[in-house]
């Protein structure tokens, strides 16, 4: 021990950094001079798995940057995860109705001694225009109005990433999905918060998250969004205008009006490497590429929600306008996801169908991307046409792509014309005839079984993939997400 007591900081730091929470929290009992070494190593990352019953964990991790301001400067990183099952199951693709059996919270009141009256006092001071609802939900324990506390004292905080619990403060209060979902243009109260840090020059008190480098929200839920969820556009807009920001993974509603106008100037995204969105229009996810200079990573999920009171989201996904709106990330663009989910509206006795255009044969002139992924019936897109045998699967790829994901995870797909036969078909005869020559740098094949396969999974044979694979020197795996995937831990 003493020993180790005398070696120089930065030694002890590289040690106690492959220690765990628990031990170093043990270790920081000791003494004196261990809990001083311990503390900012404590303090660093706060991973929280969220349980809205419980907000204790928030509340006094809270009252205790309050009380010592000082620790609140170590916090650099911030995850809460969903810890309910209920919640965990809204994860789930395709989960309509399971999607609103959570119950509701009753977390206990916050009492004095929790440090109630500290908190009340700081935000009745900022002078914020949501003041007083802010205080009425903190009264009551409300765990998103807490976390917004929290992260608000972080003037250091690099990575903020959160689940369903967090950002979705009507969890709870819906008893069917039957009612067409309503949209409010308007957020809860962490959107609210990055709004007043970034926009607001008034001194209210708040962090201004200059140093916040990653932001993590879990998507839409499939049928309804939820009248206000954190973020609305301008929640979104107020992470784009941060010139700190690397990576954003979220999603927001579509502006009432495309082209849409930047709230604060055009923003500097010099250092966003990895931008993930779901649901926005092709129209708004090109404006923001327009901005970037050094994108490396993009996902972006088209979501159609019938009925849902969006002008901009439609039922048509047309793939030559978003291979246009790529464009501004051609030379930068390293990795690519396109997903898409179509949301049968319970409330709709007629199931929707949904209409996709043109192809994606425009990434082979994106020589840069070395991963990607996509649907099977985005790579094959003879929707209209009907059955195109002369098809070729390759057609969609890009050129020197390494790395291969193709998944089935499209709910209701009416009009596409092949079924799963067909397309690990069209899979084989790309590995087998032109993979050599047409994509030359591939050395890896991922077939991702989503919750919606079907054939496959039903009769539990995978004979079919194994095929398209015998006599090729490709690597493949296979990768079932109901077994082998729990989406809640990737927060």
């Amino acid at each position: 021990m003493a020993s180790f007591l005398s070696c120089p900081t930065e030694l002890a730091d590289s040690i106690l950094k492959q220690v765990s929470f628990r031990d170093l929290a043990t270790v920081s009992l000791v003494n004196k001079k261990l809990h001083k070494f311990a503390t900012p190593h404590l303090y660093s990352q706060v991973n929280f798995n969220i349980y809205r019953d419980n907000p204790r964990p928030i509340i006094h991790l809270a009252r205790t940057i309050f009380n010592k301001p000082e620790l609140a400067k170590l916090v650099k990183s911030v995850c809460l995860r969903d810890g309910e099952e209920s919640i965990q199951s809204m994860w789930e693709p395709g989960d309509w109705y399971g999607q609103y059996k959570v119950p509701l919270a009753s977390p206990p009141h916050p009492a004095t001694d929790d440090g109630l009256p500290e908190f009340v006092s700081f935000v009745a001071e900022s002078g914020l225009s949501y003041a007083d609802i802010w205080i009425d939900n903190l009264q009551v324990g409300d765990l998103n109005a807490f976390v917004a506390l929290l992260i608000s004292k972080l003037p250091n905080l690099a990575r903020f990433r959160v689940g369903y619990a967090v950002v979705l403060p009507f969890l709870g209060t819906r008893t069917s999905a039957i009612t067409k979902p309503k949209i409010v243009y308007n957020d809860a109260f962490l959107g609210k918060l990055f709004q007043s840090a970034v926009f607001d020059t008034s001194n209210h008190g708040l962090s201004r998250f200059e140093y916040l480098e990653e932001i993590f929200f879990p998507g839409p839920l499939e049928s309804d969004p939820g009248p206000n969820p954190d973020f609305c556009n301008q929640g979104l807009f107020a992470f784009l205008n941060l010139p700190s920001m690397r990576s954003i993974s979220g999603w927001c509603f579509n502006p009432k009006t495309l082209p849409f106008t930047w709230p604060s100037g055009l923003p500097d995204l010099t250092n966003l490497t990895s931008l993930s969105l779901k649901y926005v229009h092709i129209d708004f996810l090109a404006q923001v590429l327009e901005r970037t200079r050094n994108l490396k990573t993009l996902s972006w999920e088209w979501f159609y929600i019938p009925d849902y009171g969006d002008q901009f989201n439609t039922d048509t996904l047309d793939l030559d306008k978003f291979v246009e709106a790529l464009m501004p990330v051609q030379e930068t663009l390293e990795d690519l996801t396109i997903k898409f989910t179509n949301c049968m509206g319970t409330w709709d006795p007629d199931v929707q169908r949904i209409n996709v255009l043109g192809s994606l044969n425009g990434l082979q002139q994106f020589t840069g991307i070395k991963r990607f992924w996509a649907p099977f019936q985005l790579l094959l897109p003879d929707w209209e046409s009907g059955a195109n045998w002369a098809r070729r699967l390759e057609d969609s790829l890009p050129r020197n792509v390494e790395v291969v994901t193709v998944t089935d995870s499209v709910a209701s797909t009416e009009g596409y014309p092949y079924d799963e036969p067909d397309e690990f078909a069209f899979l084989g005869r790309w590995l087998h005839e032109t993979a050599a020559t047409r994509t030359p740098h591939l050395s890896e094949v991922i077939v991702y079984m989503s919750d919606w396969s079907g054939f496959l999974k039903f009769y539990e044979s995978f004979d079919m993939v194994h095929q398209a694979f015998e006599g090729t020197n490709v690597k493949y795996r296979i990768i079932d997400e109901d077994k082998e995937v729990r989406l809640w831990e990737v927060v």
